[in-house]
């Protein structure tokens, strides 16, 4: 298979072909999506000028790219060499992204797979939601339930017997006036 490096924000978020290719080698990598995205939604964007103390947001591989998800449920591709994130969607401010401690040891071990399968989750990040189920056991069920329920079952109602006619009244066999 042709060796296709895992896509990072300074080789993905590129100025537009009007501009020359180092026209935004000035920019930070982090900032280069605000740029990026300024060009493609054709409107004034600015980025957040404040830190979010304390924020921090896992990076991943995905579909063979660095990406970072927001609150609002936007992701931009990242990088390690500029290790934050701000949200052109939403606003989100700049929050602290954690790689690995080797991002390139991740990158080798999911080069072996086609481009569009290369998927890997950094293993303190039990949040991700499309993070693969693991091998965790399943909760306890019950003899004759479904899925374990946190519901306590109760019990079904009953249905209203019609009441028995008393011996020789009604219309068969009663008495009549």
């Amino acid at each position: 298979m042709k060796d296709i490096r895992v896509q990072r924000a300074e080789g993905f978020y590129r100025p537009p072909p009007a501009m020359p290719d180092t026209a935004w080698n000035h920019v930070p990598p982090a900032e280069r999506v605000w740029r990026w995205y300024e060009n493609t939604a054709q409107r004034r964007l600015q980025p957040p000028s404040g830190v979010l103390l304390g924020e921090k947001i896992y990076a991943r591989i995905n579909h063979n790219r660095w990406v970072a998800d927001c609150v609002c449920g936007s992701a931009q591709i990242v990088t390690p060499t500029d290790p934050r994130f701000a949200c052109p969607e939403c606003g989100y401010g700049w929050a602290q992204v954690l790689f690995p401690a080797s991002p390139d040891a991740a990158e080798a071990e999911v080069s072996a797979r086609a481009p569009h399968e290369r998927n890997w989750w950094n293993d303190a990040d039990r949040k991700a939601w499309d993070r693969p189920k693991t091998d965790e056991p399943e909760p306890e069920k019950e003899p004759g339930r479904g899925p374990a329920d946190p519901r306590p079952q109760e019990p079904a109602p009953e249905e209203p017997k019609p009441e028995e006619p008393a011996p020789g009244a009604g219309p068969k066999g009663g008495h009549s006036r």
